[in-house]
């Protein structure tokens, strides 16, 4: 591929970067408004420190970036700076960013996230939600849309942008085998770079199914999307997890990120001895060294697989 010259390190303008992201790998749309809104933080920053030019941006910079992240009040959590998981994703915007522009111009610049420690990292290890928080706030949750919401994250794994886009017929309740099995198709955000939107089943249990036409009995309005708000408008990434959130504080339950349910999804499917295969598939993966850090299994697990592995090697 032969790039324009376009983009020279000595201007902020992220413009054409992000048309780069739309036209060439052809991100989603949610995927280019992730990128504009950690980028847009960045620029504010080197703002902040009189930094005109990407040029002058070192590994020093990020470190200084990486601390005010740490350091800043989060107001809609209440905590004081941003999770590692975060602050991970502001920097692989900035790195994809650098990695633009070296391939755009004739500019030896550097990418200073190759040089950063990531010390800070403290934990990126499977983060399943406890099954007795779980159980807490799946039974606490008086209001039906909520709790089928939320239901519908635990037993499909979707990601907050896949379950906010589906609509009312977005599942269909077939009979397969005497079993009742929900599925759909979303559109994969987020996980395929440069291969455009990927399409992906999911499937939903019979108990999530009985919800979801309890829930369907209750709309009165032609919205067309499966969740909305208070106003009839389908319901925003943003207000889902302000949504959990809010059951936590009532509920008196530990502060948690939606996208911990994607733990539990896998945790609970990969303790249930599904095929490593079937599981990467359900989440949509392209690898599995991805779906492997979302799950953990529980030493019962192990010593079941121990034993019944040493019983094969006896027979």
């Amino acid at each position: 591929m032969t790039y324009e010259r376009v983009f020279l390190p000595s201007f902020m303008d992220f413009e054409p970067f992000f048309q780069y992201l739309e036209q060439q790998r052809r991100c989603s749309s949610f995927t280019v408004r992730a990128y504009r809104s950690d980028l847009k933080f960045f620029r504010s920053f080197l703002k902040s420190r009189s930094v005109t030019r990407l040029l002058q941006v070192s590994h020093l910079t990020i470190n200084d970036y990486v601390e005010h992240l740490r350091s800043k009040a989060n107001v809609r959590t209440g905590r004081t700076g941003l999770a590692d998981a975060s602050i991970a994703r502001r920097l692989a915007a900035i790195s994809s960013l650098f990695e633009y522009t070296r391939a755009t111009t004739d500019f030896k610049l550097r990418n200073p996230i190759k040089s950063v420690t990531r010390k800070w990292q403290k934990d990126i290890s499977p983060k399943p939600i406890d099954e007795l928080a779980l159980d807490l706030l799946l039974t606490g949750m008086t209001n039906l849309r909520d709790r089928f919401l939320f239901t519908l994250f635990l037993v499909t794994g979707l990601r907050v942008s896949e379950l906010h886009q589906l609509n009312r017929n977005s599942i269909e309740i077939e009979e397969e085998v005497n079993l009742a099995t929900g599925e759909g198709r979303v559109v994969g955000l987020g996980e395929v770079v440069g291969k455009g939107n990927k399409r992906r089943r999911f499937y939903v249990e019979e108990d999530a199914l009985c919800l979801y036409a309890q829930y369907l009995e209750t709309r009165t309005d032609d919205e067309p999307a499966l969740f909305i708000s208070a106003q009839g408008r389908r319901l925003s990434v943003r207000a889902v997890q302000y949504l959990l959130q809010k059951w936590c504080q009532r509920l008196g339950a530990p502060h948690l990120n939606v996208h911990r349910f994607r733990h539990s999804f896998a945790t609970r499917l990969a303790n249930a001895n599904i095929d490593s295969t079937h599981l990467k598939e359900l989440m949509g993966h392209t690898s599995f060294t991805t779906t492997n850090r979302y799950f953990k299994l529980t030493d019962t697990t192990v010593a079941r697989g121990y034993f019944a592995a040493m019983e094969f090697l006896r027979k």
